[in-house]
């Protein structure tokens, strides 16, 4: 009729975040409840040791936060359709970053005998440049997992022999090494983690500890990203605690290795 107007539709917007947060608050118990709920759990599921089923289905969970991160973060692939290893990663993080023409400081956690660490070495050829290798020397501190037991990748405590001035190691864990070393270190140079140190408690305590001192531009390099319940859950632990807005770079062999940029 003339001189009405239409009724305006309701507008919603959707927000797949509040969707989340209200399901996952089906599986917590309303604090009324919960002390009598403690009480049965304690006396029911606590006579059991469920360490096992929990670890797996934690790992489960695991894949499936992976596999849509993943979705969520897809890269460029070769145009020729070869696969790529390790090496072209770094080389094409250097191109694209140009990390040739400056100075950094790349610092390598979980060095082994060091391949890796002397790959960078040989390809950034910058006085300026420092690199530091963090290690134990003397193998896991703790179990990994089946193939890697504690005390896997053993050396014997022997550090790996250079003559490049530019490079230096710290022997220990992380815990005990990590902290003194940064208080005495000044970060004007533009830094490059590498982060093979395979356990979740190790790879977050290097990520926390370094939370503060990243700034933009900054990469890290996990070298087993792919490991829900190591690399991964320690890296997606970090960014929603620490609120990191990052990029990734690049990655191969199926993101078994992922390479990030803080941003």
């Amino acid at each position: 009729m003339a001189g009405l107007s239409r009724p305006v539709p309701l507008q919603v917007e959707y927000n797949p975040n509040k969707r989340r947060i209200s399901l996952n608050r089906i599986f917590q118990i309303p604090q009324m409840f919960r002390p009598a709920a403690s009480i049965f759990f304690a006396n029911t599921l606590g006579l059991v040791n469920l360490d096992r089923p929990a670890v797996g289905l934690t790992a489960i969970a695991g894949w499936f936060r992976f596999s849509r991160w993943r979705r969520m973060h897809p890269t460029a692939r070769p145009a020729d359709g070869k696969r790529r290893d390790r090496s072209w990663l770094y080389e094409n993080v250097i191109a694209k970053e140009n990390l040739g023409s400056m100075p950094i400081d790349f610092w390598e956690f979980g060095v082994f005998k060091g391949e890796s660490l002397f790959w960078w070495l040989d390809h950034l050829s910058n006085s300026e440049s420092r690199f530091v290798g963090f290690d134990t020397f003397t193998g896991l501190p703790e179990h990994w997992r089946a193939t890697e037991p504690k005390g896997a990748f053993n050396v014997y405590g022997r550090i790996p022999e250079t003559s490049d001035p530019r490079c230096s190691f710290q022997a220990g864990l992380f815990q005990d090494t990590l902290l003194p070393f940064i208080n005495r270190h000044h970060f004007s140079r533009r830094l490059v983690i590498h982060l093979d140190a395979d356990l979740f408690s190790s790879t977050l305590y290097v990520l926390t500890t370094l939370a503060r001192h990243f700034k933009p531009g900054d990469i890290i390099f996990f070298d087993n990203f792919i490991c829900s319940l190591d690399e991964f859950r320690a890296f997606e632990d970090w960014v929603k605690s620490f609120r990191v807005n990052y990029e990734v770079l690049g990655e191969v062999q199926e993101y078994i290795r992922v390479c990030i940029k803080i941003v």
